[in-house]
């Protein structure tokens, strides 16, 4: 009955976010230079096929009632119409959505494997070379720029050795399988900052939590090393593990931008960035509400998991 409660309490704080985000969004881009009635009339913008075209899309209409009217259409699951294409924006957002998703879980995934055995690894032998080299190389790897990491990549592994696929890849709806293999390479070009923003986090926590006196009566009692450090150590530092891992999710997301954009993939990422570049409000509009909900319920699961791992938090 307590987890529900907290959940519902979570969600009911993340929909005045939601709300305004999307709101926020929907005035700033309406900042973008450009006219999107110009963009679609092409040759034809004349006066009257200006007009026109600005009433069929409702944008003769205020600012606050075209919101009003794209949030009561997104609620009911309707994001639109694409300006440019004329296609279906929740058809366009799910066909690309897939690969992000996927790409944004397997990032989450190098970075927990990699980030979190590195931190625990460098907290026991704290104030080491082995702990220094760690430490020095989660620095480097958080300062490395993802598109870069992504290309050094592509270099190495795709055009050098040949082991992986160059930009571009495959179509889930072709070769699931090879599509799977070619986001190996995006998803460590995403998930290597995050694992080395894990490892320094976890480190931090968990050189706390080893010089503890709980910590020393557990040696005293005889309890062996392994069972100090993964069974006790690092469950009392699973707070703030779960505070970074949240974190990293709206990064990936936000990386996921330029990470697609260096590998050729057809991501949510690419759409928003072709949007941009066309004027297209709708679909701006619909990856923002996608990366919204993405973000705050991770935000919701993450909320419910403090309560989880700690009792006291109330």
């Amino acid at each position: 009955m307590k987890f529900f409660k907290v959940a519902g309490l979570s969600l009911a704080s993340a929909i005045p976010t939601l709300l305004l985000a999307t709101f926020i969004v929907f005035f700033l881009q309406r900042l973008i230079p450009g006219d999107p009635a110009v963009a679609i009339a092409g040759d034809y913008a004349t006066p009257e096929n200006l007009a026109r075209i600005r009433a069929d899309l409702g944008l003769d209409q205020p600012l606050f009632a075209q919101y009003l009217t794209w949030a009561g259409n997104a609620f009911t699951g309707d994001l639109g119409t694409s300006f440019q294409s004329g296609e279906s924006i929740s058809a366009l957002v799910l066909d690309r959505l897939p690969i992000t998703l996927i790409l944004t879980t397997m990032a989450l995934l190098v970075s927990i494997l990699i980030g979190l055995p590195a931190g625990v690894l460098a907290a026991q032998k704290v104030d080491t070379s082995f702990d220094r080299f760690l430490t020095t190389g989660a620095t480097f790897g958080i300062a490395i720029p993802n598109f870069w990491l992504g290309m050094m990549l592509i270099i190495v592994f795709s055009l050098g050795l040949g082991w992986f696929p160059g930009p571009g890849g495959v179509r889930f709806a072709d070769d699931p399988g090879q599509a799977m293999f070619g986001l190996v390479l995006p998803a460590l070009a995403l998930g290597l900052v995050g694992a080395a923003e894990i490892c320094r986090q976890v480190r931090s926590a968990m050189v706390e939590n080893l010089s503890t006196d709980y910590v020393r009566t557990h040696r005293a009692k005889g309890l062996s090393n392994r069972s100090i450090v993964w069974k006790h150590a690092l469950k009392n530092s699973s707070l703030p593990f779960a505070t970074i891992v949240g974190l990293q999710v709206s990064r990936l997301i936000g990386g996921a931008v330029v990470v697609e954009a260096v590998f050729g993939l057809s991501g949510i990422g690419s759409l928003a960035v072709e949007a941009t570049n066309q004027r297209d409000y709708g679909v701006i509009q619909a990856v923002v509400l996608i990366a919204a909900v993405l973000v705050l319920a991770t935000n919701v699961i993450v909320d419910i998991s403090y309560r989880l791992l700690d009792p006291r938090i109330s």
